[in-house]
């Protein structure tokens, strides 16, 4: 009978044994190595930003097609261009008063767009020669 008495006695003082021994062992293990983390590019401050290109839509209000400038009035104001070296032999098709897209960095124009309207679209086909005379449909009698 006395080893029933003893039994929860001893689990307990073991159990007591294994918690103050589990937390004695965390205090003094040494620490853990970090793993080295990456850089993800363009994330530092440091790193070159790219460049956000943009949209102006407008009439045009000066061309100069020898420097590569245009200037644009538009909804957000007026904005001078300075067309980019592939983009200047764009600037000889443009007339003032002509409403263009411009796809840009900063003041430098990329691309320059004649937007699609039912009537550049006309103007197209007229010069194609494929805008023709439809017949009269015959009538049943």
């Amino acid at each position: 009978m006395k080893m029933r008495k003893q039994f929860p006695v001893l689990a307990a003082a073991a159990f007591a044994l294994s918690i103050v021994a589990g937390g004695c062992a965390k205090e003094k293990s040494p620490p853990q190595p970090q793993p080295a983390r990456k850089a993800i590019a363009g994330t530092g401050k440091n790193a070159a930003q790219k460049p956000h290109v943009k949209l102006f839509t407008g009439r045009i209000e000066a061309l100069d097609a020898a420097a590569g400038t245009l200037t644009l009035k538009g909804p957000k104001g007026e904005r001078r261009f300075q067309a980019h070296e592939k983009v200047r032999e764009q600037l000889d098709g443009l007339k003032i008063g002509e409403k263009v897209i411009v796809k840009h960095v900063d003041e430098i124009a990329l691309s320059i767009l004649k937007p699609r309207t039912s009537r550049n679209a006309l103007d197209r086909r007229e010069k194609e020669g494929a805008v023709k005379e439809v017949a009269p449909v015959p009538q049943a009698e």
